[in-house]
């Protein structure tokens, strides 16, 4: 007997499992580069964080409902799926490379990455997502709270970045 599965299931299993993939041939990519520094790749997150904080503060979306809800519930779903699923799949990707060159250095990264981002993942599920609270499900907070996190989140790992560029 074939059980029922719904469409929207499958999509999200091969959204998922895509994502993975994506993960997983990131790590290998990184993990073959010759002299990996991690300070670097804290840079690029922490700059593609503070572009989508900055877009998503737009006025563009700050005036139009439409956008907004789209934003926090879509964008914020994706982002926290992507943060989520990606680092994973790169930690395994760079842990299957480690007889590459970075392998090792790939494989903390991202391994720390996804620790760090448990927290910000935690903020951005209850403010954002799916607050719980009924004062702050307001399409118009949530979207400014889900700018503002990724923008503090952005300049938050390029100063790690920084010190790490300093001192290693």
């Amino acid at each position: 007997m074939r059980l029922p599965v719904s469409r929207h299931l499958w999509l999200f299993l091969f959204v998922v499992a895509s994502l993975g993939v994506a993960g997983y041939l990131l790590g290998r990519t990184l993990a073959a580069h010759p002299k990996l520094e991690t300070f670097k790749l804290l840079n690029i997150a922490g700059l593609s964080y503070d572009f989508l904080g900055l877009m998503v503060l737009t006025e563009t979306v700050a005036k139009n409902e439409q956008l907004k809800s789209f934003v926090v519930s879509w964008l914020a779903g994706t982002v926290l799926w992507v943060q989520t699923i990606v680092p994973l799949g790169a930690a395994f990707g760079a842990g299957f490379a480690s007889n590459a060159p970075s392998g090792p250095i790939a494989s903390s990264f991202f391994i720390s990455f996804w620790i760090y981002s448990i927290f910000v993942l935690a903020a951005l599920e209850a403010s954002v997502f799916y607050p719980r609270v009924p004062e702050m499900q307001e399409p118009t907070g949530r979207s400014r709270r889900f700018g503002v996190l990724l923008l503090i989140s952005g300049v938050l790992v390029q100063l790690i970045a920084a010190f790490k560029d300093l001192y290693v």
